[in-house]
């Protein structure tokens, strides 16, 4: 369930230090469900395959294993029936997954165009010099036949639909309706040219993005942090808070921040010790902002991705908190102030806060637009509510104490990224 509101605060708060209480009527919203695909362009690659074993096995000979022989056999007269198996093992490269396999044997006799030899998927747990027509694996899932070939010749059944997508152990079986005897060199051939093979093709994957940025088509970031570095936030980039927590509460230390080769981490104390830092990138009106973050910890600390007035005039200048968590790690919430009344627009959303999500804010002279995962949740487009000037990111864990035992909480964020406004 997701809500939206309108309504004047009973007090107000500045993220600066100025305590409010924020309260909302829920109305429903509309979701827009988007994704992007991306499907990488890189030609279709061959995976790694391996004839791990083969054999056959023989009604009128049932106890009899042929896990040594050069050939393998099939025959669809009653009570001689013969029927082979072979086991591959197919390793796939990562990022990649199997388009296209077809299981190719050399052949011994001719087939006529009435005369086929059927492939089926079948179990595994056989072995090569152990299986016989008494314990040999059912067949399972019907692949495909081959028919009207001669004698010295490659026969090919397309088999995809049997082989996992990301590789690994696969098991056939050959069946026959010929009344006669067909046969196709086994692994045993002493020419190893001519033994079994699965050529298997594979392509990358297909990735749907869940950035907002990918989504609708946002272009080249034009500012940000990818935090791919370590130690303190870039000094080039960051104001790092060292102040009074939020209204009080606790204090902002630089000491609670860090950078750790791949995110940004705050770290909230039981007692309150946390952090907040400002960009001094994008200050600017207009654009679209991304975060991708998460969050976890004792409630009473409050994960929040803002965009904060240049001027430092709070409330009449607005604040837009597209990410925020209010004492529920299960629930997201964004909250827009407007005009110095304080009055504000809201909507949330339930969402897995510990895992990582992207918040993502689209600004113009439209409206602003929220999304979460590159779906859009929040959208005021009355321009009454328009910031009047220019604005900046920040990100901050505020600490709200309450009756609670306390307990420590953790930031996390990924990356920051800032787009031109559309």
């Amino acid at each position: 369930m997701e809500s939206t509101s309108v309504q004047p605060l009973p007090t107000q708060r500045n993220r600066r230090g100025m305590m409010f209480r924020r309260r909302y009527l829920a109305v429903a919203s509309t979701i827009l469900f988007l994704c992007a695909v991306i499907t990488p362009t890189t030609a279709g690659s061959a995976a790694t395959t391996s004839l791990l074993m083969d054999t056959y096995v023989q009604a009128d000979r049932a106890t009899t294993n042929f896990g040594s022989s050069v050939r393998l056999s099939t025959e669809g007269r009653a009570y001689i029936w013969r029927n082979s198996l072979l086991r591959f093992s197919v390793q796939v490269p990562p990022g990649e997954h199997v388009v296209s396999a077809k299981l190719r044997a050399y052949s011994e006799a001719s087939a006529t165009s009435t005369e086929f030899v059927d492939v089926f998927t079948t179990s595994g747990g056989w072995t090569e010099r152990g299986v016989t027509w008494n314990n040999a694996p059912a067949r399972g899932t019907w692949l495909g036949k081959a028919g009207g070939f001669a004698a010295g010749s490659w026969v090919e059944w397309d088999v995809t639909k049997g082989v996992n997508a990301k590789g690994g152990e696969q098991n056939f079986k050959l069946e026959s309706n010929a009344q006669k005897w067909i046969g196709f060199k086994a692994k045993e051939s002493s020419n190893s040219a001519l033994r079994p093979r699965l050529v298997v093709t594979t392509a990358p994957d297909t990735v749907i993005s869940t950035e907002a940025a990918v989504v609708h088509g946002w272009g080249t970031r034009v500012a940000g942090d990818e935090f791919n570095y370590a130690g303190a936030p870039d000094a080039m980039k960051w104001n790092v808070y060292n102040s009074a927590g939020h209204a009080g509460n606790g204090i902002r230390s630089p000491g609670q921040v860090t950078v750790d080769g791949s995110k940004m981490v705050i770290n909230g104390t039981p007692d309150g010790t946390t952090a907040g830092m400002g960009a001094k990138f994008a200050n600017q009106k207009y654009g679209r902002w991304e975060v991708r973050a998460a969050g976890s910890g004792d409630d009473e600390y409050h994960m929040v991705s803002i965009l904060w007035p240049d001027s430092e005039n709070w409330p009449c200048d607005g604040e837009i908190d597209y990410a925020e968590t209010t004492g529920d790690w299960s629930v997201i919430k964004f909250f827009h102030h407007y005009g110095c009344s304080n009055l504000q627009t809201s909507a949330y959303k339930p969402v897995d806060v510990t895992q990582f999500h992207n918040y993502a804010l689209d600004w113009s002279p439209r409206g602003i637009v929220g999304y979460v995962d590159g779906v859009k949740w929040f959208e005021d487009t009355d321009p009454a509510h328009q910031p009047p000037g220019p604005m900046h990111q920040t990100l901050q864990l505020d600490w709200f104490p309450d009756s609670t035992a306390n307990g420590a909480g953790e930031m996390r964020v990924d990356w920051v990224r800032v787009y031109a406004a559309g």
